[in-house]
């Protein structure tokens, strides 16, 4: 398979909705980088996508710096050429009681949940200006949205991206470089099925059901594809009913 749509980079491809996000997007015809904070995660998923027939490249580096975030895409961008696409992906889910939250922990989820997709965002527009085209797409959260108890730090986070992706659009549209959102609520990962919260969830979901991974990474796909030229600073909703604005 050949890589006719150029160079995609997402961050958090290691696993999850990232992995799936990465997968997809090779089948595609995107020659992908997979930056995770686990270089055993990410040569992983490059593995699976090479066997597969796709172009992929495992990036390790750590995305809570901003050191390590462009640094990141640096070797993305050495490994696989300009940067075409951009996935901001990655996320981390601590929770606990609003007074518990130490100023480290916080701190994190920041670094990780918002100021990396400033980083990345920064480092592969680099390209995207001189080229003057280009797609981003920012993973968001129906936490951002409707935030809930024992979450502030990644909710918070979360309401960041949105409002930092419209900015974002709105300054980059006479560049042709559209940036979207997408805010998935429940979502099949490793991560939520390790405890039982989800079972209490799936009660309010009119759908019925968790998203697949698979589901999120269409979406994703789309705004990437030339179909949606015309959407910019858009948040899509895929929540399977929880949540309609």
């Amino acid at each position: 398979m050949t890589s006719q749509k150029g160079h995609a980079v997402v961050t958090g491809g290691g696993s999850g909705i990232g992995r799936a996000i990465a997968r997809t997007l090779a089948g595609e015809g995107w020659s992908v980088s997979v930056l995770d904070l686990s270089e055993e995660r990410a040569q992983a998923v490059a593995d699976e996508i090479t066997r597969d027939g796709g172009t992929a490249r495992g990036v390790a580096c750590d995305l809570s710096t901003r050191d390590g975030a462009q640094g990141g895409v640096l070797k993305a961008r050495s490994a696989l050429g300009p940067v075409k696409a951009l996935v901001n992906n990655v996320g981390i889910y601590p929770s606990g009681p609003f007074v518990e939250i130490k100023d480290q922990d916080w701190d994190l989820v920041m670094n990780v949940c918002l100021k990396s997709f400033l980083w990345c965002s920064q480092e592969s527009l680099v390209d995207m200006m001189a080229q003057r085209s280009g797609k981003i797409v920012n993973m968001a959260s129906i936490d951002g949205k409707t935030p809930g108890p024992g979450n502030a730090a990644y909710s918070a986070a979360k309401a960041g991206v949105i409002s930092l992706t419209r900015s974002l659009a709105a300054e980059m549209a006479e560049f042709n470089i559209n940036v979207n959102a997408v805010a998935p609520g429940w979502v099949e990962t490793p991560n939520i099925l390790k405890s039982d919260r989800w079972k209490e969830a799936i009660k309010r979901i009119p759908i019925g059901r968790l998203a697949k991974p698979e589901e999120i990474a269409d979406a994703v796909s789309f705004l990437l594809s030339e179909k949606a030229v015309y959407i910019t600073g858009e948040v899509l909703n895929i929540n399977g009913g929880m949540l309609m604005d």
